[in-house]
């Protein structure tokens, strides 16, 4: 018996009956995303490194407050 997993994203659309043809939605699923999904991945774990060889909060703070700003304007939908 096959069974198809689905992502958390995926279960939150079908629950809130969200349509599947939005570009948006649609944008999650590309090639392209999926490459900065695993740069943004790697980009963390610099900022993770970074912030622990670092040792200060108030480091910390604007490492990741930074990162989490560029990782969102990252993967941002592409118009």
């Amino acid at each position: 018996m096959s069974h198809h997993r689905h992502n958390w994203l995926d279960r939150v659309r079908r629950f809130y009956r969200l349509p599947e043809h939005q570009p948006e939605y649609q944008w999650m699923h590309s090639r392209t995303y999926q490459r900065r999904r695993e740069q943004v991945k790697t980009g963390w774990i610099i900022a993770g490194l970074l912030m622990l060889g670092l040792g200060s909060i108030g480091a910390v703070l604007i490492i990741a407050a930074f990162a989490t700003f560029m990782s969102l304007a990252f993967l941002e939908y592409d118009q």
